[in-house]
């Protein structure tokens, strides 16, 4: 197949581009950057607000939405307003499937701005036959969330989790995710949405635990009431300082708690 993916760069759109190119698609990576590590495909230089390329992406069989503008409101508004129209022209130009790539922090339960983008990008596409909504679980793997996650498992003697990390999270390896989004783009079901993650879900805790035993070490867990958490995670938004998990991160892990999505895997 001619796979076209937006967001090419990124930590699921890196490993994406690998695993297509294996597997021995034609792959045109769009993304900011002009190289991807490891990858010798077709890349053009492009970001939400660029005029999509026609000449250079005819011919393509499905193409993999992944992009998104993190820049706050201002970045979700744009990343709804031009998703919508990249759908809409990469179809105009003959694609027969595309895969939207949304989250688990999306739905009736959404609270994070994350979420409520992805929430909204789902409704505009509730009526259309050509893409499918690929809804991922915690993605594990070297970048992304869980990377920063696994970092601080590594590194901090003392770990504070929300509510002790009792939330349970749906997972997901890389591997395996880019392995059933690449069935997906061939894939001639009806199916308008896939739940991609495990069938067992784990817990904040386990996954933190289990990758500090892999490093050797044995960090205190130290039990936050989520309410205080995020108030010190906006205290030190507003003073600007740097933060690696932040207050929409939280706010997104919480809602999900009450998601009640079911596997498609």
């Amino acid at each position: 197949m001619r796979i076209l993916i937006f967001g090419a760069s990124g930590f699921i759109g890196r490993h994406l581009t690998h695993a297509a190119t294996t597997q021995g698609h034609d792959v045109v990576a769009l993304c900011r950057s002009s190289s991807i590590d490891g990858f010798h495909g077709e890349i053009i230089r492009w970001q939400f607000g660029d005029s999509l390329p026609e000449s250079r992406i005819e011919g393509v069989d499905c193409a993999i939405h992944l992009a998104h503008d993190f820049n706050g409101l201002q970045g979700a508004q744009w990343t709804v307003r031009c998703t919508m129209e990249c759908i809409e022209q990469i179809s105009a130009l003959g694609a027969k499937r595309q895969l939207f790539f949304t989250s688990y922090s999306a739905g009736g339960h959404a609270t994070s701005l994350y979420g409520r983008s992805k929430l909204e990008i789902e409704k505009d596409l509730k009526n259309r036959t050509d893409v499918v909504i690929v809804r991922p679980g915690l993605v594990l793997g070297e970048g992304g969330i869980y990377g920063k996650i696994a970092k601080i498992a590594r590194t901090l003697p003392i770990i504070p989790l929300p509510d002790g990390g009792r939330g349970m999270v749906p997972v997901i390896e890389i591997d395996d995710l880019c392995h059933e989004t690449l069935v997906l783009a061939q894939s001639q079901s009806d199916s308008r949405e896939a739940n991609l993650f495990e069938q067992r879900f784990r817990s904040l805790r386990e996954l933190v635990e289990t990758e500090a035993i892999a490093a050797g070490k044995s960090p205190m867990i130290l039990s936050i009431p989520s309410t205080w958490m995020m108030a010190a995670l906006q205290i030190i938004e507003f003073l600007h300082l740097p933060l690696t998990i932040k207050t929409d991160n939280l706010r997104g892990f919480l809602s999900n708690q009450k998601a009640e999505y079911i596997s498609s895997i």
